[in-house]
């Protein structure tokens, strides 16, 4: 699997001829990606950004219509499924932080020349630092500079200036309501669900030990896991960075490897498995499912090797399904444990150096697009700095990808919308265009950012002209602007940045890797003062570690559909840092330190899985330690391991 992610993780091999000498990466970007057509969220689109604009055609109000169907715009483009509370969280957060600020912002810095300039390059940069700290924050940093940018152009004229902001929040209400029938249909997240019955299908496992079905149950939980599996790294794909929901599904399903395992010893034991552990499983699996809180670990005498196993096994599942990081001791409640915190914390905001050089780059970018859109008698020219914003960020393609599919699908955009505002009389009439191409968003989203270019193009420029009634002639503005910005964005923000031409997620994950291995040898060896150090730079390194992954997940569709295997090996690496702190901060207060031997076992494996990444084979299994103080840093050390087999070899024979 390594070797097979190293070579789909280089862009550059994309060059070599496709079928008939068509070039592979021009063949990428007009593909369309498969799926099921995504009919749920075409009808709610069509529904939140049509209901509110007819509204406002009905009473005559066409500009407050306008500004609620921004509101239903923007959840369309911020919903990307999941749990529905989890689903509802985030729209409430990006609509608010995001869309309303945005908003107010840039009102406030409206037609202020050089100030203006000045706090849309400000805005990049928060922006891009966002962009690091998870999927929420992400999506918040990318809907602030959009509608930042927004109230900058005709959106800031608007009086009172709580008018716009509070319009948009509307619009956003009546999209999160036309989520209610959905949920009442299908509450849960396909990954949400597939997790909990794999869970059951190991409890019926366990049951039918020493009935002789058990090889029917054994394939049952073989079918469910890779399903599970299927549709778990199918969610992650269309994540926008860290989802801690996600983790957490992923890493319950890799503690299933080892539940699985002891149930396999346990049978060949000839033993029955204790009293009340399907029971628990049967637990963990609704925890999963209807987020109940996670059941204790039933007291038995663990007397065989299958009954140990088993009990290590389930006590790894139910931290995974608790949230728990199991420490060698409480939490340390001193002022230097809160300030290690904030550390961490304003680490993960700010990022590694990846995140740092984006930063660079998209601010760079912006403030290029600001001047020249300060400097020249461009029409209508916050739509230069829109473009900027939407072709650079890497959560959602690679730049080149992205800025030749945005300049082709914007020709072909406003081609249409021009027609559009000329043929169509405004008024209801623009109501059946609209609806139309709203419709249609969703769909072309989940095919190609050109498609999806081409029908957000006219939808804008229709909703544009209702407030400014400029004509066809706002469709030819919209195209001169977009191609500039297009261009600003792949000579500004990516030719003169070589690093941004390939994919390095092979690389970097070796980094990580070793700066882990040093942390763990550091950190459970010794409590210098040097670990706050340490730990602080191998949280960046996890941090670059995660941006180059979104990145490459951000790529064409032949590189992130390989990609996204590694996740399970990146979630298993962020829990060997954690199982290693929380043993230290034990050792610290007081508890047992680990033996050296067990450490270095620990330090040994993790060179191993550096050095097979970067030579793209399989990691060698060294041996891992088996005291007790360091068994949580050891399972974690298998979680990367199992990962980097591939992420179904988490269930038993998916090969079969």
């Amino acid at each position: 699997m390594i070797a097979r992610v190293r070579r789909a993780g280089r862009p550059a091999e994309a060059g070599q001829p496709a079928g008939g000498g068509r070039p592979a990466w021009l063949a990428e970007l007009i593909r369309r990606n498969q799926g099921p057509v995504p009919w749920g969220a075409m009808i709610r689109a069509a529904l939140a950004l049509g209901g509110p604009l007819a509204l406002g055609l009905t009473i005559g109000d066409a500009e407050r219509g306008v500004l609620a169907a921004l509101g239903g715009m923007l959840v369309t483009v911020v919903d990307r499924g999941g749990p529905y509370p989890a689903r509802v969280r985030r729209i409430v957060t990006v609509a608010v932080l995001g869309g309303a600020v945005g908003l107010v912002t840039g009102g406030l810095i409206h037609g202020r020349g050089w100030i203006t300039v000045a706090a849309l390059v400000a805005a990049a940069g928060v922006s891009a630092l966002l962009s690091v700290a998870g999927s929420t924050a992400s999506a918040v940093g990318l809907q602030l500079l959009v509608y930042i940018t927004l109230g900058t152009g005709p959106l800031g004229t608007v009086r009172p200036w709580w008018e716009p902001p509070g319009l948009l929040l509307a619009g956003a209400a009546w999209a999160i309501l036309l989520l209610i029938p959905g949920w009442l249909l299908a509450p849960l997240a396909a990954e949400q669900r597939s997790t909990a019955e794999a869970y059951r299908g190991i409890a019926a496992m366990l049951r039918a030990i020493g009935t002789g079905h058990s090889g029917e149950d054994r394939q049952r939980v073989v079918s469910a896991l890779n399903a599970a599996w299927d549709d778990l790294l199918a969610r992650r794909a269309g994540s926008e960075g860290r989802e801690p929901q996600l983790a957490r599904l992923a890493a319950l399903l890799g503690q299933t490897h080892p539940v699985v395992e002891a149930a396999t010893t346990l049978a060949l034991e000839g033993n029955r498995p204790p009293p009340g552990v399907t029971d628990t499983i049967d637990a963990i699996a609704d925890a999963i499912q209807y987020s109940t809180p996670a059941p204790e670990l039933p007291a038995y005498p663990a007397e065989t090797p299958g009954a140990r196993a088993l009990r290590g096994a389930l006590r790894g599942a139910l931290d995974a399904a608790s949230g728990r990081q199991e420490a060698a001791g409480p939490r340390r409640p001193s002022r230097a444990s809160v300030r290690d915190r904030l550390d961490d914390m304003v680490g993960d905001i700010i990022g590694g150096r990846l995140a740092g050089i984006f930063a660079i780059r998209l601010m760079a970018s912006v403030g290029v697009a600001a001047v020249i859109s300060e400097a020249l008698a461009v029409q209508r020219s916050y739509w230069v700095v829109l473009t900027v914003a939407l072709v650079l960020r890497p959560d959602f393609g690679s730049v080149f990808a992205r800025g030749v599919q945005r300049g082709v699908g914007t020709v072909v955009g406003a081609v249409v919308g021009a027609a559009i505002l000329a043929v169509v009389p405004y008024g209801p009439w623009l109501l059946i265009p609209f609806v139309a191409l709203a419709l249609l968003l969703p769909y072309g989203r989940s095919r190609n950012f050109g498609l999806f270019s081409i029908f957000l193009t006219p939808l804008v420029v229709v909703l544009i002209d209702l407030l400014a009634h400029t004509g066809w002639t706002l469709a030819a503005d919209r195209l001169i602007d977009t191609l500039l910005g297009c261009g600003i964005a792949l000579l500004v923000g990516y030719a003169p940045w070589p690093m941004s031409w390939h994919a390095h997620l092979p690389e970097q994950f070796a980094t990580a890797v070793d700066r882990v291995g040093l942390y763990a040898q550091r950190a459970l060896l010794s409590s210098s003062p040097e670990r706050s150090r340490l730990r602080r730079q191998t949280h960046r390194a996890l941090s670059d570690l995660r941006t180059e992954f979104q990145r490459t997940m951000a790529e064409p569709r032949s590189v992130s559909r390989r990609a996204v295997v590694w996740w399970p090996a990146l979630v298993g690496l962020e829990n060997v840092m954690d199982k290693v702190t929380a043993t230290a901060v034990g050792t610290d207060l007081g508890g047992a330190r680990p033996s050296p031997d067990g450490v270095r076992q620990l330090a040994d494996a993790l060179a191993e899985v550096s050095r097979a990444v970067r030579a793209g084979d399989q990691p060698a299994i060294l041996p891992l330690p088996d005291e007790e103080l360091l068994q949580p840093a050891a399972d974690a050390v298998r979680e990367v391991q199992r990962g980097l087999a591939g992420p179904a070899s988490s269930g038993p024979d998916r090969e079969k």
